[in-house]
């Protein structure tokens, strides 16, 4: 018997906190009821089980006629694994106070799974008549006014009119301090509504959409118009023959303050990849490849969707090594309709040296107001390899490997035109009698200066006829190589004279210049290989200046001072030549 009872303690204690009242919200309908007419206390209760409330409370100077169950919302989350199911149940009780004056609802409890929920109470005004509705009047409407530190609210401003309008002039719009704003340019023609009972012409003024910056009381400042409205004076017997004159009056209307309270998000379980956003959110990353060479760019691009405040929110580190240099994150954030946008971050980083980072999984989270919970997103950052050796300042060594194949070109060159042009040293061939070569006039009797002469003038030839011969032999053996790579850099070229200078296309553009493909292997600079090609002294200076200026412009090295630089036509024609 002892072991039931202390079987259902344990089962009673592990059921109780799954029945607990999380969150209880009393509303008033109407916010003004009249005296000996009913108005509506509804109580709104999230709780994470599924047993019935028990609701007391003590009202003074009103009596209680009945009780209904408006509806019951049911809503699963999904957080880290787990599933959360919240129900809000709704309870109606209708009331009715015999008196005009102050109603207070006292000592407000739910009772529920063992634990009891206290509500401060609430003071209903009660009306002896109905109060009359101006004419003309203007308007706030705020969707909420109990939101969390940097979740999203919209306030709208409206002018209601029963009378015709001549013409409005805003006096003051409202500052909305303390708030991030993002104005809504709405067009919308004026409509007809009921308020309060009765039918109004409502023409749209103003809106906005809010995040709070700080906690606690904020408040939604009045907006302030003039307007011209016709009335009709029907105390003037002698206008319109007797039926009332019409005349144009002008007022100044303002609408009233609205406080908005500021809770502050939870400060138990936050996520290390928290982001300070609230509200759902969608994060996207794509980057174009995932091999690089040392000191070529490296760019990739994040994209984040939701309904939080996207200016404040920082760029994620995706990237950490010690041979990469990142450079200042772009930004941009774009609405996307008049609740949600979307906020791109372009990075940059140069790796300096070879590395290898591996593929990860990112958690970056953000608060859901709603369940009052923080719920946690995985994305994958692909991994990426960076090869080659990184030696800007070696010039020495970089210049061996140059000399050596120029010199293996030139013995090339010349063992050629030895071959083809000198006679021949072989001492072990035969020499074969009675046949006949090639011999040169043998003119006796003219003086030696001649023979000097023509002896120079037949070599001339000679070279002249090796170099047209080389030049055809080696420009041969590489034409159809050559001529794709140049219409490539000739695309190239005119696709950056479309977009305009940038470091990435350019860089690839000039590195066209390095023919042996010397800059894969490390140890060679882009300004290297521009001093050691065919370029004219100013295009080679145009074209380093430009790269240097290019860098600091994308990647903000240089923010003291901005350079302009220019598409020099006549230069690129020359680099094309040169490739």
């Amino acid at each position: 018997m002892k072991i039931l009872k202390l079987l259902c303690l344990i089962l009673t204690l592990a059921v109780f906190p799954a029945l607990r009242a999380e969150d209880v919200d009393v509303e008033v309908s109407p916010p003004e009821p009249l005296m000996n007419e009913s108005f509506f206390l509804t109580f709104k209760i999230k709780t994470t089980g599924n047993v019935e409330p028990y609701i007391s409370f003590s009202p003074i100077g009103a009596t209680v006629q009945g009780k209904r169950e408006q509806g019951v919302s049911i809503s699963t989350t999904v957080i880290n694994g787990k599933f959360t199911t919240t129900r809000e149940q709704n309870y109606v009780y209708e009331l009715v106070a015999e008196r005009a004056g102050q109603v207070t609802i006292k000592n407000i409890k739910v009772e529920m799974g063992g634990k009891t929920t206290n509500v401060k109470d609430v003071h209903v005004n009660v009306l002896a008549q109905a109060r009359r509705v101006p004419d003309v009047f203007v308007e706030a409407q705020a969707s909420k006014t109990k939101v969390y530190l940097g979740e999203g609210l919209d306030v709208n401003y409206y002018l209601y009119l029963k009378t015709s309008l001549t013409s409005y002039d805003v006096k003051e719009f409202p500052k909305l301090n303390k708030f991030i704003k993002r104005f809504h340019h709405i067009n919308t023609p004026p409509e007809s509504v009921q308020y309060k009972g009765q039918v109004f012409k409502r023409f749209f003024l103003y809106s906005a959409r809010l995040f709070p910056e700080k906690v606690g009381n904020a408040v939604l400042d009045p907006m302030s118009v003039t307007v011209q409205v016709v009335e009709s004076d029907y105390n003037n017997p002698f206008g319109g023959f007797g039926m009332g004159a019409q005349r144009i009056k002008t007022k100044d209307l303002s609408s009233q303050r609205i406080e908005v309270e500021v809770l502050p998000l939870p400060s138990e379980n936050v996520p290390a990849g928290f982001t300070g956003m609230v509200g759902e959110h969608e994060f996207t990353l794509s980057i174009p490849k995932n091999k690089y060479l040392v000191n070529e760019p490296i760019e990739f691009k994040l994209e984040v969707k939701g309904k939080g405040a996207l200016e404040n929110m920082d760029a994620p580190v995706i990237y950490t090594d010690n041979s990469l240099e990142a450079f200042d994150t772009k930004s941009e954030v774009t609405e996307i309709g008049t609740n949600a946008a979307k906020k791109v971050f372009e990075y940059t980083m140069l790796a300096r040296g070879p590395l290898s980072i591996k593929s990860r999984d990112l958690p970056l989270a953000y608060f859901d107001p709603a369940s009052g919970r923080y719920v946690e997103k995985k994305i994958t950052i692909p991994a990426i390899e960076v090869s080659g050796v990184a030696a800007p300042g070696a010039t020495t060594g970089a210049a061996q490997p140059q000399a050596k194949e120029k010199e293996a070109s030139a013995s090339k060159s010349e063992d050629f035109l030895s071959r083809l042009f000198s006679p021949s040293t072989d001492s072990s061939k035969p020499v074969q009698k009675n046949t006949l070569g090639l011999v040169g006039p043998n003119l006796k009797g003219e003086t030696r200066w001649l023979d000097r002469w023509f002896d120079v003038l037949n070599i001339v030839l000679v070279l002249m006829i090796a170099g047209v011969a080389g030049q055809w032999y080696f420009a041969g053996k590489g034409q159809v190589t050559a001529s794709d790579k140049a219409s490539e850099v000739k695309r190239e070229i005119s696709s950056l004279k479309k977009k305009g200078l940038n470091y990435s296309e350019l860089y690839k553009i000039v590195s066209a210049l390095d023919k042996g493909n010397h800059m894969a292997s490390g140890g060679v600079s882009i300004s290297q290989i521009i001093d050691e090609s065919g370029l004219s002294k100013e295009a080679k200076a145009y074209f380093k200046y430009t790269l240097q200026v290019c860098e600091e412009k994308n990647y903000g090295l240089n923010k003291q001072q901005s350079r302009k630089i220019n598409f020099e036509s006549k230069f690129f024609k020359e680099l094309l030549k040169n490739v």
